[in-house]
């Protein structure tokens, strides 16, 4: 039976997790694009639900969603851009392989893929990097019954903040452990 999508997030750890499977020879490790990658022994992932269209199809009240989705591969080779090309090429294949047509265990349409692009920076190059984004689409239903849930889940992440003063008037700041939320082992 599929689990009910109640976000985003979701479907994006799902992805993490397949493509991270620790019992498969390929498995990539779990990245920050935001942050300088400074040692990377195996294939780097990041994934991100960055967009949604939303429709009401019918006069049901539920919402259907079709969001887009980008995994993004970091490749490391000190040695040359040939070699970062010769390990990214094959990993974007698989990487397709793997999510196209498929709807992760979730109760979502199973993922089409868009297009790859590569998007290395200049800093990336300078720590030989390469960096590629595939672009997946998939559709959902949200359904209005669980915003209470995901009002409880926002209250609970939002608590680990704290304010310079008792009025809230300045820009919140905190830190959300997910590994230790979610029990998941870090990478």
């Amino acid at each position: 039976m599929p689990v009910a999508v109640t976000n985003d997030y979701v479907i994006e750890k799902a992805i993490k997790d397949l493509l991270r499977d620790n019992n498969t020879p390929m498995n990539f490790k779990a990245i920050d694009v935001s942050h300088n990658i400074s040692a990377l022994s195996r294939p780097g992932l990041a994934c991100a639900v960055v967009s949604g269209d939303y429709s009401e199809p019918d006069m049901s009240g539920k919402i259907e969603e079709k969001a887009k989705i980008v995994v993004s591969l970091v490749f490391k080779n000190v040695a040359n851009e040939e070699e970062r090309r010769k390990l990214a090429h094959p990993a974007v294949r698989y990487v397709i392989g793997k999510l196209h047509h498929n709807d992760l265990g979730l109760d979502i349409m199973p993922l089409i893929v868009g297009d790859w692009r590569e998007v290395t920076t200049a800093e990336h190059v300078a720590v030989a990097c390469m960096v590629i984004e595939i672009e997946f689409t998939t559709q959902f239903t949200v359904v209005p019954e669980s915003a209470e849930q995901n009002y409880r889940e926002l209250l609970s992440i939002c608590s680990t903040f704290k304010s310079e003063t008792p009025d809230n008037e300045t820009l919140a700041e905190g830190t959300v452990i997910f590994n230790e939320v979610n029990n998941e082992p870090e990478s």
